[in-house]
């Protein structure tokens, strides 16, 4: 048996926890420069406000229906997701953290217990001692606990828990629920689908399995198989990152190659920082650039991506590669508003292999000079020391609907009068 728990609409949620004037009024968050809609409260979903809705689209209808915007604030919402996750011990000793709002958790060896009474317990635990709504679902797979966390989000009476107990009470559910809305099936495997007579959950889960299989995927046919109680996706407590992706919209158009390259620069020493955090090397990286999508100026966008001989963590490595990759893929004449990059084949630094021309890891002198700026700027602030092709100064984002941080900014801390 497996568990999901979600926090509902999280980042709504976590702006409405310190506003609770804000309690059943419409919220949403932008993404990054406040460019488009990237989270709604169910009132905001209600006012008809769609999912990636550009901000300056929409700006004017937002203020005539009252709907209070917000910019990004990820320090807040960090937080608060690590202050979810540590209650959820109490749900689980095994938990798989999925994303900043959801983990599973492997519920083997809770055959005696009430779960639905479990699940409103820690549901319960997570709302009194932090404030975040959240959502339990049960199931015999993963793929099953996905789907009876969205009953228990769309049926008020459960009270945020919901179990699958029967098959027969699997059977109905299944046959209510979308093909689009099964876990793991995008817009194109659901059109594709629907073409064949499938539109329902249920209608995959009898589909017949040969043909799945031979006509799309393993991927395709391990989900049918999930769909009819098979357990065949395991709880992954530390799931190693497969790729490592730094990209930023930026505040201003950039149509300066120095000034694109020292922020790419920046990108790929912070994406080096977290590969060394969490002890692995990579061997390859990807850069790509691109103009405004929305406006009536020039378009371009390219990518290009680099393997290395070697894995490393090095930034300096990885940094004349991303230059490499940018002087090939930069055109003059263009305003460009986003760009980032891609560490890719990612493996742990225990595990990489030696290379017979090169027989010691990655450089040991390489490794020393990571490890001291590490120390450095884990002491005294990121950038305190840094390569010189990395810009000297921070780009911040457009964030000019931005809340306080209120729990990680001793500035922002709530004052009591």
């Amino acid at each position: 048996m497996f568990a999901i728990v979600d926090c509902n609409n999280f980042y709504a949620s976590c702006e409405r926890l310190f506003r609770p004037e804000l309690e059943g009024q419409p919220i949403v968050v932008l993404s990054n420069n406040d460019g488009c809609v990237i989270a709604r409260s169910n009132e905001a979903k209600a006012l008809g406000i769609p999912m990636g809705a550009p901000e300056f689209k929409f700006r004017q209808e937002m203020k005539q229906k009252g709907i209070h915007v917000f910019s990004s604030n990820y320090p807040l919402y960090g937080d608060l997701s690590a202050r979810v996750m540590s209650v959820l011990e109490y749900l689980s000793p095994n938990i798989e953290i999925y994303s900043i709002d959801e983990a599973f958790a492997d519920m083997r060896g809770f055959n005696h217990f009430d779960l639905n009474t479990h699940g409103l317990e820690v549901r319960e635990k997570i709302l009194k001692w932090i404030g975040m709504p959240v959502s339990i679902g049960f199931g015999s797979t993963k793929t099953l606990s996905k789907i009876a966390n969205r009953v228990a989000k769309k049926t008020p009476k459960s009270g945020g828990v919901f179990v699958f107990d029967s098959q027969q009470q699997i059977d109905n559910v299944l046959k209510k629920i979308a093909i689009g809305d099964v876990w793991g099936i995008g817009r194109k495997w659901s059109m594709s689908l629907q073409h064949c007579g499938i539109h329902s959950a249920y209608d995959l889960a009898q589909a017949d399995s040969t043909w799945i299989r031979r006509k799309y995927s393993v991927v395709m046919q391990r989900t049918q198989r999930e769909l009819n109680g098979e357990n065949c996706i395991s709880i992954e407590e530390l799931p190693e990152k497969k790729q490592l992706l730094v990209s930023r919209s930026f505040k201003n158009k950039i149509t300066n190659y120095q000034l694109l390259r020292s922020l790419i620069s920046g990108y790929v020493a912070r994406a080096c920082e977290k590969l060394r955090k969490q002890h692995s090397v990579a061997s390859s990286i990807q850069v790509f650039i691109r103009t405004s999508p929305f406006n009536d100026s020039p378009k371009y966008s390219n990518a290009g991506t680099v393997s290395l001989n070697q894995y490393s963590a090095d930034t300096a490595t990885f940094i004349k590669m991303a230059t490499y990759i940018l002087e090939n893929i930069y055109k003059d004449g263009y305003e460009y508003q986003k760009g980032g990059i891609m560490i890719l084949d990612i493996i742990p630094d225990s595990k990489q292999q030696l290379c017979l021309f090169q027989p010691e890891k990655y450089d040991s002198n390489a490794r020393q000079r990571m490890k001291l700026m590490d120390h450095v700027n884990n002491k005294y602030g990121r950038q305190t020391l840094r390569l010189g092709s990395e810009s000297k100064k921070r780009w911040y984002m457009n964030q000019n609907l931005l809340s306080p941080k209120y729990t990680t900014s001793w500035n922002d801390i709530l004052r009591v009068k």
